[in-house]
């Protein structure tokens, strides 16, 4: 699937590229942050990945990574992210971890990006809960030589959410090839039912998998985000259930 955008400065795009570059650089010295892993797969180049419990710890317990890979065949492509990631064992209510990174194709053919993310995220999953999930892409694509710019969704899909280890929703956005820069996003899609490999939550992350042009940019920026919500217990349901049908009863009987 193709993306969509209104047209924007390929000055900003360099900014935002440069700024996920450098963002976070500075880890909490001597602190073990949740883990997170960032595994790359290029076509024509050899799987890369990049493992780190040393993300910035903000004000608010979320912690901050950022790292970049680059192709082990010469400056042929790079993958630039700096990522957001909740603390579960603090707030169990809403794990979340964000998309933000600046993939280069800098070559001169098309090339097949596959990025996966994992981050450690345990949550104990009580009975009476579940979980709704959103995830949300947006972006900027841009051509960095004058040529013609675009980026597809390749299967299973440009986004897919997936929870311990499992993909369990799929966000396309679309986007208009380009010669300058343009947006295309925001785009939404949502996810409410079992834990796969559950009851309990002890990863989150994402597959992306899509084709980039040559001599392209595109900064991703978006966030997988899941908000616990009450789930009746069966028990419950069936008294519920037994209670409305002795109402409709009473009421027929009168």
């Amino acid at each position: 699937m193709k993306l969509e955008r209104p047209v924007v400065a390929t000055a900003g795009v360099a900014a935002v590229i440069a700024a996920i570059a450098v963002a976070g650089s500075t880890a909490s010295a001597g602190f073990v942050s949740p883990q997170l892993s960032v595994a790359v797969a290029v076509s024509g180049d050899a799987p890369q990945s990049s493992t780190s419990t040393s993300g910035f710890r903000n004000a608010d317990g979320s912690y901050l990574y950022d790292g970049s890979l680059t192709s082990t065949s010469g400056s042929s492509w790079f993958v630039n992210w700096n990522l957001t990631g909740s603390d579960t064992v603090a707030q169990p209510g809403s794990p979340s971890i964000t998309t933000n990174f600046a993939v280069g194709n800098t070559g001169d053919v098309a090339r097949t990006f596959q990025i996966l993310v994992t981050y450690e995220a345990p949550v104990q999953v009580a009975p009476d809960t579940g979980y709704a999930w959103r995830t949300t892409l947006s972006g900027v694509l841009a051509s960095n030589n004058g040529g013609v710019a675009s980026l597809v969704g390749l299967i299973p899909s440009m986004f897919q959410g997936q929870i311990n280890g499992t993909g369990v929703v799929s966000n396309n956005p679309s986007a208009a090839s380009t010669t300058t820069a343009s947006f295309f996003g925001t785009s939404v899609n949502d996810y409410v039912g079992p834990i796969p490999n559950g009851p309990n939550i002890a990863t989150i992350g994402y597959l992306m998998t899509f084709s980039l042009s040559a001599h392209s940019t595109a900064v991703f920026n978006g966030s997988w985000v899941g908000t616990v919500v009450p789930v009746p217990a069966p028990g419950a349901a069936a008294l519920l259930g037994l209670a409305g049908l002795t109402a409709r009863g009473r009421r027929r009987s009168v």
